[in-house]
C-alpha cells in the first residue's frame, strides 16, 4: 500500500507512505487520487512524512491532479516537506505552484 488517506475537517490528507519512484507505486497513487476527485472532495493534503523520493512517476500524478482539482475549484496542499522532497519540489519549482501547509 501506498497512501493511507484521513479526514481533517474539509481536507482529506494523503498520506504517502513510501517512496513513488515506478509505475506501480505511480498507478496506485493516481488511483486514490482519482477516487477523491470522482468523490468530489475539493481539499487534498498530500503529507510526505519520511518519503525520501518521488520521481516522475508521483510528480506527473500530482500535476495531472493539481490541474483538475483546480478547474472544479478545489486545491491540492502539501504538509511541511522535509528536505529530501523539498529539494525536489524546489528544483522543478513545485513549491511555486502547490502550497504548503500544516496539518
Amino acid at each position: 500500500m501506498v497512501t493511507s488517506t484521513e479526514r481533517i475537517g474539509n481536507r482529506v490528507v494523503v498520506r504517502i507512505l513510501r517512496d513513488i519512484d515506478d509505475l506501480k507505486t505511480g498507478e496506485e497513487f493516481k488511483t486514490v487520487l482519482m477516487e477523491l476527485y470522482n468523490k468530489g472532495e475539493k481539499e487534498i493534503v498530500i503529507d510526505f512524512g519520511d518519503t525520501n523520493l518521488i520521481n516522475s512517476h508521483g510528480i506527473g500524478k500530482i500535476l495531472m491532479f493539481y490541474r483538475r482539482f483546480k478547474s472544479k475549484n478545489g486545491t491540492i496542499y502539501v504538509a511541511p516537506l522535509n528536505d529530501s522532497i523539498r529539494e525536489i519540489f524546489e528544483s522543478l519549482m513545485l513549491d511555486k505552484l502547490i502550497p504548503e501547509i500544516k496539518i
